[in-house]
């Protein structure tokens, strides 16, 4: 029995001992785990802390490049004035002080390099996507975009030119007008002195008391009146220029002020030149889903004179290029009517082509309107275009002293004598508000 309870002693005592140990290597390894997790958390508060000051230092420097940025843009939008028309280029570098990673932020536009075609002509494919033909109307058949010579337009016609549908409405103005072309290379073998002088004052009496003074400024915009028999009178100079009856050159004239420069303009350049100088008269579809609405000259329409125009007018045609002939035979005929329809034809196209690619902008407009000084010449001051588009209302075209405008003279003489009123003209508060101006950047 005593042996038993030795032997139990002793065993007990053993297990005591053993969980003594036991006790103290788990207090043992208890307090290298301890001392391990506290290494861990300050090694994990450490990196936080890094993290932290790397992010603080990334959300400083970004700051800091957002308010160069801001200050850039601000300073850049206070000296420099975007004109319409301007085309997209790549833009000017500036490199941000004390950057590493040699950051550069983009300010200013350039004119278009060949870089910028290529950009162009991806943001106009993006322009013309389904979407957005949806919201502005359709753009079918888009062709490539490019460079007008000599511009910085960029054009993208909607259109082959020649391999499309060909209406008998296009045939008969293609062939009328091939056919004045033709008889106006007939010049050379019909020239007399008379003849010559017969082309002048046609020139003058259909181009300027009829196209650019009553069409123009008079019955499309009507900038100033005059009696009606003055007016019937003008009007019918304008019938004898070949470009319509009044109310049809009136209208579509009315929607090129209203739609100017956008997909519903009857002759943007944004289409390609050809288009704005003479292919949109060869493609009678297109140009009536466009203009052929005539309820914006309704007040034209109301009128007698203008509606037996309408309907009897390529008899008046017909009758001035016989009349030409009775009066001076083939070289009348071929310089008074032939030579001198292509002349003005061409005078006319070119300030809706010319004159929206070429030229300066005094005043912002909002479009490619320009001022050209050829034109405003030949045009008898319907060159001074984006004067013109600034104030289309002004029966005054050329509003600088040294800016020619014929048209312009002639109204103001009528004024003088009491045969013009009511001539509208812009103020001195007008012309600053809408001038651009000069950059100082």
């Amino acid at each position: 029995m005593m042996m038993t309870l030795s032997s139990t002693t002793a065993s007990s005592s053993t297990a005591t001992h053993r969980r003594t140990s036991a006790s103290r290597r788990c207090s043992s390894s208890s307090s290298n785990f301890s001392s391990s997790g506290r290494g861990f958390l300050k090694a994990a508060a450490a990196a936080r802390e890094g993290v932290m000051n790397k992010s603080n230092r990334v959300t400083l420097r970004a700051s800091a490049l957002h308010n160069d940025s801001r200050r850039i843009n601000t300073h850049h939008q206070m000296t420099t004035t975007k004109r319409r028309g301007d085309a997209v280029s790549p833009r000017r570098a500036i490199a941000m002080p004390d950057d590493p990673d040699e950051e550069k932020i983009l300010t200013s536009w350039r004119r278009i390099g060949q870089e910028g075609v290529q950009k162009a002509s991806e943001i106009w494919s993006a322009v013309n996507s389904e979407a957005a033909a949806a919201a502005k109307g359709a753009w079918e058949g888009v062709k490539p975009a490019h460079k007008v010579f000599l511009s910085d337009i960029i054009a993208s016609p909607k259109k082959n030119a020649f391999v499309r549908k060909w209406l008998g409405t296009d045939i008969t103005y293609v062939s009328f007008i091939g056919a004045m072309h033709v008889g106006a290379l007939l010049a050379p073998f019909y020239f007399t002195w008379q003849a010559f002088s017969c082309f002048w004052i046609m020139y003058f009496i259909t181009g300027c008391l009829g196209i650019t003074l009553s069409y123009h400024r008079q019955l499309s915009h009507k900038s100033f009146q005059t009696p009606k028999w003055l007016e019937y009178a003008l009007a019918y100079c304008g019938a004898l220029a070949v470009q319509g009856d009044p109310i049809e050159w009136a209208s579509s004239h009315r929607y090129h002020h209203q739609h100017c420069d956008t997909p519903k303009d009857p002759h943007t350049p944004y289409e390609g030149f050809w288009w704005s100088h003479m292919g949109w008269l060869l493609d009678n579809e297109a140009t009536i889903e466009r203009v052929g609405d005539r309820s914006n000259a309704a007040e034209m329409a109301a009128q007698p004179f203008y509606r037996f125009l309408e309907k009897t007018y390529m008899w008046h045609v017909a009758a001035s290029a016989l009349g030409l002939y009775l009066l001076g035979g083939l070289p009348f005929l071929v310089w008074g009517f032939c030579v001198r329809t292509v002349w003005v034809y061409h005078i006319t196209w070119a300030v809706n082509s010319v004159a929206h690619c070429w030229g300066k902008q005094t005043y912002n407009t909002g479009d490619l309107s320009r001022n050209n000084l050829p034109v405003g010449i030949l045009a008898f001051g319907e060159g001074w275009h984006n004067n013109h588009h600034a104030f289309e209302f002004s029966a005054r075209h050329g509003l600088e002293w040294w800016q020619v405008d014929m048209t312009w003279y002639l109204i103001w003489g009528l004024k003088k004598l009491g045969l013009a009123t009511k001539v509208k003209l812009p103020t001195q508060k007008q012309l600053d508000r809408m001038r651009i101006q000069p950059s100082t950047a």
